[in-house]
């Protein structure tokens, strides 16, 4: 735990993190299923109704609320590796989630997709990863380093993020068990994207990365189906790309405590008088 001196106009604290989380899904899944019904039979009236709607409501009140309570800056940016030694490497995860979104696209049956279904879903998934990223590696993270370190902030931000998709599995009917596997791998999603951020010190890069992977997979299954948790693919390069993010999802966390401890090692070894 940190100290802290926070003149902002609102705390950084953890609840005030969780309400955020809490807001956006109570908006987002809530909301924009009590809207389903107004687009009939229409799967791409649907999506524009229940996402473009909701979340972008919520991006609007995300984006005032940073403002308001002097966040901002500390939700769009973090240190870089240019601005760190030994976190070089960090700069793997960007790369390998640009090369798993082409991947995806790539895997896309274009053919049988439609323009304007195209545009529709490319626009509501950029919206999805603005709204997410905005809340969890954005608000979320900023209110737990208000008291605690990157650790506290990297786990706690990952495992919010997969239990805000539980909602969403739980209406579409998927299992118990499939939903905690879901979980799983979303809060390792978390901390890749959380990754992807430190890595290049802004939050543009996990926006992008994560509203284009949802695009892809949302093209290649033709809509927004959560009837089915996530899964390790069958595709051998496909697992590799997965494989590879999944340790560097635990790589992160190793980092990231490892350097947690020797700030706390320096902080005590300067608190000492000589």
């Amino acid at each position: 735990m940190t100290a802290s001196t926070d003149q902002r106009p609102v705390p950084r604290t953890i609840p005030v993190g969780i309400a955020a989380a809490v807001l956006y899904v109570l908006i987002a899944a809530g909301v924009g299923t009590l809207l389903d019904p107004l687009a009939g039979a229409d799967d791409t009236l649907d999506f524009v109704i229940g996402t473009w709607l909701p979340v972008g409501v919520l991006i609007v009140i995300g984006l005032l609320f940073a403002r308001r309570a002097g966040w901002l800056r500390e939700a769009w940016t973090a240190p870089s590796p240019f601005t760190e030694r030994r976190r070089w490497w960090l700069l793997a995860i960007p790369v390998v989630l640009a090369v798993q979104t082409v991947q995806l696209l790539l895997a896309v049956p274009w053919a049988e997709r439609a323009l304007p279904m195209v545009l529709v879903y490319l626009v509501g998934c950029l919206l999805i990863g603005f709204g997410e990223e905005l809340y969890f590696r954005g608000l979320f993270r900023v209110a737990v380093r208000g008291h605690h370190g990157e650790l506290a902030a990297l786990l706690i931000t990952s495992v919010a993020f997969g239990l805000g998709h539980v909602a969403g599995y739980l209406l579409n009917g998927v299992p118990l068990p499939a939903t905690a596997v879901a979980v799983a791998f979303l809060a390792m999603d978390g901390a890749i994207f959380y990754g992807a951020l430190r890595a290049t010190g802004t939050l543009w890069v996990p926006i992008l990365l994560h509203g284009l992977g949802d695009f892809a997979r949302f093209l290649q299954q033709g809509g927004d189906d959560q009837s089915a948790a996530p899964e390790v693919s069958g595709d051998a390069f496909t697992a590799l790309v997965e494989y590879i993010l999944i340790g560097l999802s635990i790589a992160l966390v190793v980092s990231v405590a490892r350097s947690g401890r020797r700030e706390r090692k320096a902080r005590r070894a300067a608190a000492v008088p000589e």
